[in-house]
């Protein structure tokens, strides 16, 4: 979709979608905010496929010509399996990102999608859980990143506490060099929590708060990533799910962390 004013008046626009789930109505669903220009290139730390999570990557092209995309999709163990697509002028187009190659399957993944012809296009990425689509109960959606940066910043992030929260920061590396990545967790009422991870070329890496921050437990917490240290582009995100009524990640969200100039 496309939403313009139509009198030169700013406006602000965002997207909820839900999905009727075991019998409940909204049992499940996601939100973004809309995008205000397109891009020739956009970046995902985040991503997970396997017999939990179905990921998909969403294209829209609003031009009256037609897009040549490439997706690069950077595995945990630094291949890189390369796909590339057709979008029709003035259309929208799905990835279902697990049936893309036997690589991208199971496993945690980022993606990076690049215009091999100048056109501009807008993309987001939505995760839906847990198994196939007749058992999703929910699903968190996010934009890309229009360009990777050094330096990152989160602010929301908890371990434990109500609902037994689980945090995990989600950092792609788009270099052909690996990188030295300082994560520092900022507590709520002070202090931090500093660890060095080495993320190695064109990968995705995954740093579970509540195995590698032993600090995290019962807090809450914002992140700074990669912002002490010297190292090739990263792209940052944040997942956070929940439990509830003893069903386990019964609620998630994601966001992509804000660059530092």
């Amino acid at each position: 979709a496309i939403i313009r004013s139509t009198n030169l008046q700013p406006i602000i626009v965002e997207r909820a979608m839900y999905l009727n789930s075991q019998g409940q109505t909204f049992g499940s669903g996601h939100e973004s905010a809309g995008i205000t220009t397109p891009a020739t290139g956009w970046f995902f730390a985040e991503g997970s496929t396997g017999p939990y999570f179905d990921l998909f990557v969403l294209i829209a092209n609003p031009n009256g010509a037609t897009l040549q995309v490439r997706a690069e999709y950077l595995l945990p163990t630094g291949t890189v399996v390369t796909r590339t697509y057709t979008v029709a002028a003035n259309s929208r187009f799905n990835i279902w990102v697990d049936l893309e190659d036997a690589l991208l399957s199971d496993t945690a993944v980022s993606t990076t999608l690049t215009s091999l012809n100048g056109v501009t296009f807008i993309a987001e990425r939505a995760m839906w859980w847990p198994g196939a689509i007749a058992t999703w109960h929910e699903a968190h959606n996010s934009a890309g990143s229009v360009g990777p940066a050094g330096c990152w910043g989160l602010a929301e992030g908890e371990q434990g506490g109500p609902g037994n929260r689980q945090t995990f920061i989600l950092v792609a590396n788009t270099a052909a060099v690996s990188s030295s990545v300082d994560v520092q967790l900022v507590f709520e009422g002070g202090g931090t929590s500093t660890r060095t991870f080495t993320v190695a070329p064109k990968s995705r890496f995954n740093v579970d708060v509540g195995v590698e921050f032993p600090a995290a437990a019962g807090r809450r917490f914002g992140a700074l990533v990669g912002c002490t240290n010297v190292g090739p582009d990263l792209v940052v995100e944040r997942a956070m799910y929940s439990n509830a009524s003893g069903v386990v990640w019964a609620a998630g969200t994601n966001a992509l962390g804000t660059p530092f100039p």
